[in-house]
């Protein structure tokens, strides 16, 4: 009789023991819940004609009862914008002004927990924040080169914590987005020693392997960041107010522009499933932008999902993406504050010869220039190769020259290599998307030729 009862003791507590734990799993799921989930969150700001966010707040918009008011999400802000979700749907980032706060800094709200807190307290302003697969984020912050007004971007923890520069060019490098292989793209215009047109770029989010995305034109250029789509196109709004996409796989050949027979102006596109879209856009310039669905396959008018008396934009849908983002392996290394640079043919170029030249036509030697002038001039092999070690994080230019002293072609854009970068190219000015040919550089069968500026300081 007594053993049965152990028995019957036992059971019953692990009944109970299930019992409770049921409720308690229950508890949890109703605690952890987003009521977000599947909402819209876009900005709603009285005047976008000028760029300015000064008053604008999140909002939380139920497209499926439209009917609704939204919720605002910022009530504690007294400016509020550029809204971005981690690929788990759970952490909202945001750039955000408290009240009597001199600059923007970075945000984040727990959707599930309801609860807000800074990310960056720095004196510069920190916008357009982008969160990375890793937990981390990367933003533009405020900064001055040369006296020109410039953004460059950082990554640091969701605490703040590991704060690191990841760009170094002079120049505004802003609206990053995390791509699906984990690299990050941003709009970049260069601002020394002149102003130029934005392009879209692309990099590792350590900052390593920056190169051109989509070169942007006179005629068009990206004015907002760029946005990925589950059919293999990065969409972005252009200088005209018009959708444009590329194709991810053949981006700088690939431009379309779908939207030049609509009337109106768009100033924000979110991707969402297949050919469907959200667009923040008005019809006629007299109307505030309002958040409409856009069919990029049938290119039909926009349909209205939401608007109020102000203008509605960079929408975005709060739920998880089917697939997290890549995680990039880093080969950047602090312990080693040089970077290498090989290219295999100066004279291999999509550009032509400048007009000025004289002389040869075939370059035989480059120059190296930083922000403070000439670093260096080196003759490059018989192939047109050549093979460099350089400073880490210091921004540099290359120019051809020929035997005379003539720029044959250049200056490059501004480039710079990370601790430890190791980075190759075809040519000089050659389309990124070439595959090199498949030789052995004669510079790399030496050692590189070191043009370190800190070690020609100490020397002199």
């Amino acid at each position: 009789m007594r053993k049965q009862m152990i028995r019957r003791s036992k059971w019953f507590n692990l009944v109970r023991l299930a019992f409770y734990a049921g409720i308690s799993s229950v508890l949890c799921i109703s605690c952890s819940s987003n009521s977000f989930e599947n909402m819209v969150v876009a900005v709603e700001v009285l005047d976008s004609s000028h760029g300015s966010y000064d008053g604008a707040k999140l909002i939380a918009i139920d497209i499926q009862n439209p009917g609704e008011t939204a919720r605002i999400l910022s009530s504690e802000f007294e400016s509020a914008a550029a809204p971005a979700i981690t690929y788990d749907g759970r952490y909202l980032y945001f750039q955000g002004k408290k009240t009597g706060d001199p600059t923007w800094q970075i945000w984040v709200t727990d959707l599930q927990k309801k609860r807000t807190s800074r990310v960056t307290n720095l004196p510069e302003n920190c916008i357009q924040p982008a969160p990375l697969p890793d937990g981390s984020v990367v933003f533009s912050c405020e900064a001055n080169i040369k006296g020109r007004p410039v953004y460059d971007l950082y990554r640091c923890q969701m605490d703040g914590s590991a704060l690191i520069r990841i760009t170094y060019n002079p120049a505004i490098n802003i609206q990053p987005s995390v791509l699906q292989e984990g690299r990050v793209l941003y709009v970049s215009s260069e601002q020394y020693p002149e102003s130029r047109i934005p392009s879209l770029m692309v990099m590792r989010p350590d900052g390593t392997k920056s190169e051109v995305y989509f070169h942007g034109s006179d005629l068009t250029f990206p004015v907002s960041g760029g946005a990925e789509s589950t059919e293999g196109y990065i969409y972005f709004i252009d200088n005209a107010g018009q959708v444009c996409r590329v194709l991810h796989r053949r981006p700088l050949h690939t431009l379309e522009c779908l939207t030049t027979e609509l009337p109106g102006r768009f100033s924000a596109i979110y991707p969402m499933e297949e050919s469907n879209n959200l667009v923040s856009y008005k019809p006629t310039l007299a109307e505030p932008f309002a958040l409409y669905s856009f069919d990029a396959g049938n290119r039909d008018a926009p349909v209205l999902l939401y608007k109020t008396d102000g203008n509605i934009v960079d929408p975005l849908l709060v739920t998880a993406m089917d697939t997290r983002p890549l995680k990039l392996p880093s080969a950047v290394n602090p312990g080693n504050p040089t970077g290498l640079l090989m290219s295999q043919d100066i004279n291999h170029s999509m550009l032509p010869v400048n007009r000025e030249v004289t002389g040869d036509t075939l370059a035989d030697r480059i120059r190296v220039s930083t922000l403070d002038g000439e670093l260096a001039v080196v003759e490059v092999k018989a192939d047109g190769s050549f093979y460099l070690q350089l400073d880490a994080d210091k921004p540099f230019r290359i120019e051809a020259l020929n035997s005379q002293g003539e720029t044959v072609r250049g200056p490059s854009d501004w480039i710079y290599l990370r601790d430890n970068e190791r980075r190759a190219c075809v040519g000089c000015h050659a389309d990124p998307e070439l595959a090199p040919e498949n030789r052995q550089p004669l510079a790399v069968k030496e050692d590189p030729v070191v043009i370190i500026a800190k070690q020609q300081e100490k020397s002199n």
